[in-house]
């Protein structure tokens, strides 16, 4: 840990040492010595000459007519989850000119603010490091979790260390799901037996890689794929797919590939939906497609006993891929009660996602009739197509799983607030943020962490710049998105009871990628677009009529003049990721995060420049 009286003795030694060396030398050369060291651990900024020059640890000494008027060095302390902030105060020779709660009249104006935001962002950004933080100390963060707790409790120590006018929680009871134990599935395939018997595991040294040296078992995935790619000219390169799996990844040594092969046996990835029931199922497969096949097949008694697959896959002719997640996400959701009344066992969904490979990705579903409820998961994209190819051509295979979820009592939780006051409209309210809960598998990087870390970080650029709201801005990390929305619910419930007044609220909820424009509501849309060709210089030029999301759509039923608006990031790669055990920090790109949070705030600034 580092020692700040320490750090001050140690500069104490280094400005006689200087002397010594430099006699009455020039103060700028004495401030380049001084500033080179502690521009390892701060920013700072000092009067040279009469200008302000700027030391950072990357050694720039650029004179900055922008000097801010109050600099925050964050340090660890001794504590786990609390941080030491320093202030530095503002010199003699600062040059206020900077606007105080007056309205930016000129585009120039504007523009300067957008620069200075991405400035800070991109060279000086805190959104990146958090959510490593984040991710890497606390991990998923499932509504009602120890784990959940303790992320809370951090994320209120955190933003309190950048000093905003007010930090606060918001007590929410939330729902509490468990997993259980983990899940298993496994598929009896004859045929598959027959084609690996010949097969063997391939040996390097005295270490088992789990390769499988298989031609027939190649020519079968290549089938498979060709079944799913029909119109794809190499169709082998499209997936690498659930027999690719097993020869990779599964067999690592001949034991374990005799002994599948001797039971045909095959295992297989698999993930409990949010709120199913447990349960161990074993039976045929009936692959379904759309809810209309799955409708005839039950009246005609087909799917008794069975296990159903939905297997409706991603509309991929949408360029916006959240247009394709809501074309087939019903089935996840409603899946287990559309087969219910037809004797289903148990349910196998595709997983949500676009990408073709073997990670199954979760997400909430619901029922009913509790009293019907049947267990119902996930499976992988590239196994949902081996089952439906298998399933034409070995009249023998069936599939078992095994759920061990379980419903506890509901939990006390909260929402995470901060707030920086307004100087002209303090009781009119722009609050924007993302949820701070995920699912249980992965690390919640882009899904929430990416959101809650934009809304901070563009509260945290604000500051830092100098810039004066007119409304009060609030960051909210929202609780329990994912499976009850009680975090908006709670929210919008004790905003109305206290009458506060929403002029706007923004969500980020769509991944921490590349930042492409937003939704506005219409009452907006038009003073947002006076400022196009700024935002056009940053790439953000998607721009749609209406915003929305999950956590801000009860502030809208409560006071229908809260304009809303949504952050539109690319969203290409968003459900390779999305509710998988792949949404991790790794996969979040530094500089798309930041831009990200740049773009907020920069929205955020127009929205209070903007409305009354």
């Amino acid at each position: 840990m580092f020692d700040f009286k320490v750090i001050k003795h140690q500069l104490n030694l280094l400005s006689i040492r200087n002397k010594m060396l430099l006699g009455n030398k020039s103060s700028y050369f004495q401030g380049m010595f001084l500033g080179m060291f502690l521009g390892i651990f701060v920013s700072i900024s000092i009067p040279v000459l009469g200008q302000p020059v700027t030391i950072s640890s990357q050694f720039s000494f650029a004179p900055d007519p922008n000097f801010n008027s109050v600099i925050q060095t964050t340090l660890p302390s001794t504590s786990q989850n609390n941080l030491a902030v320093r202030t530095i105060s503002t010199p003699d020779n600062y040059d206020s000119s900077q606007p105080n709660y007056k309205h930016l009249t000129t585009s120039d104006s504007i523009s300067k603010y957008f620069e200075k935001i991405h400035q800070e962002a991109l060279l000086r950004g805190h959104s990146y490091s958090r959510l490593g933080e984040l991710c890497k100390k606390y991990g998923a963060r499932l509504s009602g979790s120890d784990q959940t707790e303790r992320a809370i409790e951090w994320a209120v120590q955190m933003l309190k260390s950048y000093e905003f006018d007010s930090v606060y929680q918001q007590p929410v009871m939330v729902p509490r799901w468990e997993r259980g134990e983990n899940s298993n599935l496994s598929i009896h395939s004859p045929l598959m037996g027959l084609i690996f018997k010949e097969s063997k595991v391939i040996s390097f040294g005295s270490k088992q890689f789990g390769i499988v040296d298989c031609i027939d078992a190649q020519k079968l995935q290549k089938m498979i794929n060709s079944n799913r790619f029909q119109h794809s000219p190499a169709s082998e390169y499209e997936c690498n797919g659930y027999i690719q799996w097993l020869l990779t990844e599964q067999f690592k040594n001949e034991k374990d590939l005799k002994n599948a092969i001797k039971q045909n046996t095959f295992p297989g990835e698999i993930s409990a939906l949010g709120g199913s029931v447990s349960g161990n199922i074993e039976g045929k497969i009936v692959c379904i497609n759309s809810k209309n096949q799955l409708d005839s097949l039950g009246k005609l008694g087909v799917l008794k006993n069975k296990i159903v697959v939905l297997n409706r896959p991603f509309e991929e002719d949408y360029i916006q891929t959240f247009k394709s997640y809501g074309s087939c996400v019903n089935q996840r959701v409603n899946g287990a009660d559309w087969c219910a009344p037809y004797g289903v066992k148990g349910v196998l969904v595709r997983s949500m996602s676009n990408a073709c490979d073997m990670h199954a990705h979760t997400g909430v579903t619901y029922y009913s009739d509790p009293k019907n409820a049947i267990p119902i998961a996930a499976i992988p994209t590239a196994l949902a197509d081996a089952l439906n190819f298998l399933n034409i051509i070995d009249t023998e295979l069936s599939v078992r799983f095994q759920l061990n979820c379980k419903t506890l009592e509901d939990r006390l939780s909260s929402n995470v607030l901060a707030e920086t006051k307004g100087g002209i409209y303090p009781n009119k309210i722009i609050v924007f943020g993302g949820h701070f809960d995920s699912w249980d598998e992965g690390e919640g990087a882009h899904d929430d962490g990416a959101g809650c870390m934009h809304a901070f970080e563009a509260l945290r650029i604000l500051k830092t710049i100098g810039y004066q709201p007119k409304h009060t801005l609030r960051c909210a990390f929202w609780i329990n998105e994912e499976n009850g929305l009680k975090g908006a619910l709670k929210y919008a419930e004790l905003c109305q009871e206290k009458g506060e007044i929403h002029s706007a609220a923004i969500e980020s909820d769509r991944g921490g990628f590349t930042p492409r424009g937003f939704g506005v509501d219409s009452a907006m849309y038009t003073q947002t677009q006076k400022y196009r060709a700024i935002w056009d210089k940053y790439l953000l030029d998607h721009w749609e009529i209406g915003g929305g999301g999950a956590d801000i759509g009860p502030l809208k039923k409560k006071d229908p003049n809260t304009v809303l608006v949504s952050f539109i990031p690319d969203s290409q790669r968003y459900f390779d990721v999305h509710h998988a055990k792949t949404d991790v920090f790794e996969n979040v790109n530094k500089r798309e995060l930041e831009l990200g949070a740049a773009a907020l705030a920069c929205m955020i600034m127009v929205l209070d420049q903007e409305m009354e």
